[in-house]
């Protein structure tokens, strides 16, 4: 026998602690992230049951008409929430071992319908009390096939542990212990229930659920690292694909030749390839948006190199409206690049004319990259056998810096225009967002 005060408390005490990680994972709410929609509603189930001993502890034995009502009421819902708990943990699980689309489908039909068997029994048992019956003096009381009831509710856990064990290789091994110590506890508070009669199987889940939430929150962390490890690569990588050997040779050999021809505007040109590469090497670093009056002053030395190549046939019009806001490093001179690349150098007489333009409007400013080159169909790449990683990078990153989306408009034969839009409230705050 047991004392039911000791539980009743031990049962309040575990439903603040559950009710103050759910109160911090809804604080800290990420909807994409799915661990947390999970854990949120994990949490919200285990603390209903929790809180379901409270019925128990306010009218057990007393003789008033309504209170069999509720003690059945109350009951039946601490029952029947622990086929959706399995439900909803199964499928966490399922999504974080990282299975593929089909098997997760399967393990939902497998699941369904043991959801279906499991609140089905559960509605008999109003009728025939086979799990539990509710008597004249309002006392709770198992029923014949009360730990049928229980094996039911741990073989769920059963199959978790399962499809832990086979795609364990599919997670971090730092993740291992915390998963296995929450299939475990519930297990544990089963059998203890089982063979003492003590009912703590709740408890156990909430100690479960603090182990999962440990769980999670260092894996997010542990992937926040991984992350900003590969962000670091990615901006040298970002920073190796904007110095393309074709241009360092073609601009060094310009250089070169002007060394005997025009030695003064050879230094100008040496100095500019000098500042063009200590910019893209500079951006490495950079974690956050700089000021367009750096990126167009990086453009600009840029198409002063390619002028020196090009001279007549590559004419730059700067119709700069508005500076006064903030834009992704490497932003504007690989989409600049892009169009005298792509652009003006393969029309037939080679000949013709970019223009860099912003505006500020009401709720944004607009930056926009025009040729009159070529032109190209949409989904066209250029058929010149490399990769082009680019347009892409460009895209992600005003994506994820400044919120900012890009368009691209072309006609063949006539040109291209790129249009940058960057909302004015992530431009105004996106020092403080990126601190």
């Amino acid at each position: 026998m047991y004392d039911v005060d000791v539980i009743i408390t031990l049962s309040y005490a575990c439903a603040v602690f559950v009710f103050v990680l759910l109160v911090y994972n809804l604080f800290k709410y990420d909807k994409y992230d799915k661990s947390d929609y999970f854990f949120s509603l994990i949490c919200g189930i285990i603390l209903l049951q929790l809180l379901s001993n409270a019925p128990f502890d306010l009218c057990s034995g007393l003789e008033k008409p309504w209170y069999p009502y509720v003690l059945n009421s109350v009951t039946f819902a601490q029952f029947a929430l622990g086929g959706p708990l399995s439900l909803i943990y199964t499928n966490y699980l399922s999504c974080y071992l990282k299975l593929d689309a089909e098997k997760r489908k399967k393990i939902r039909i497998s699941m369904f319908e043991y959801g279906i068997v499991y609140e089905t029994l559960v509605l008999l048992n109003l009728r025939f009390g086979f799990y539990y019956t509710i008597d004249a003096q309002n006392e709770y009381a198992r029923g014949e096939f009360w730990a049928l009831s229980q094996l039911l509710a741990v073989l769920p856990v059963l199959l978790d542990i399962y499809l832990f064990i086979k795609h364990r290789r599919n997670i971090y091994r730092s993740a291992w212990i915390g998963t296995i110590f929450y299939l475990g506890f519930p297990i544990l508070g089963s059998v203890i229930q089982l063979n003492t009669g003590w009912p703590i199987t709740f408890c156990f889940a909430a100690v479960g659920a603090y182990i999962l939430f440990f769980n999670i929150k260092s894996e997010q962390a542990f992937l926040l690292e991984r992350q900003q490890k590969e962000l670091a690569e990615s901006r040298i990588s970002i920073m190796l694909s904007q110095i393309q050997p074709h241009f360092m040779y073609n601009s060094l050999t310009t250089i070169a030749a002007l060394c005997d021809k025009n030695p003064a505007e050879a230094k100008r040109a040496t100095l500019n390839f000098s500042r063009y590469l200590r910019k893209n090497i500079d951006s490495v670093n950079k974690r956050m948006p700089v000021p367009f009056d750096s990126e167009l002053e990086h453009v600009t030395t840029y198409l002063e190199l390619e002028k020196l190549r090009f001279g007549d046939r590559l004419k730059v019009v700067m119709d700069i409206q508005s500076t006064d806001f903030l834009i992704p490093p490497l932003t504007i001179q690989p989409l600049a690049e892009n169009a005298v690349k792509h652009g003006i150098c393969n029309k037939p007489e080679g000949v013709g004319t970019l223009t860099i333009a912003t505006r500020e409007k009401e709720t944004c400013y607009e930056i926009t990259i025009s040729d009159d080159g070529i032109g190209f169909e949409a989904g066209q790449k250029p058929e010149d056998g490399k990769e082009h990683i680019g347009m892409e990078n460009v895209r992600d990153r005003l994506k994820a810096m400044s919120n900012a989306s890009m368009k691209v408009e072309s006609i063949v034969g006539v040109g291209t225009v790129i249009s940058v839009t960057i909302p004015k409230k992530k431009a105004s705050n996106i020092n403080k967002d990126m601190l």
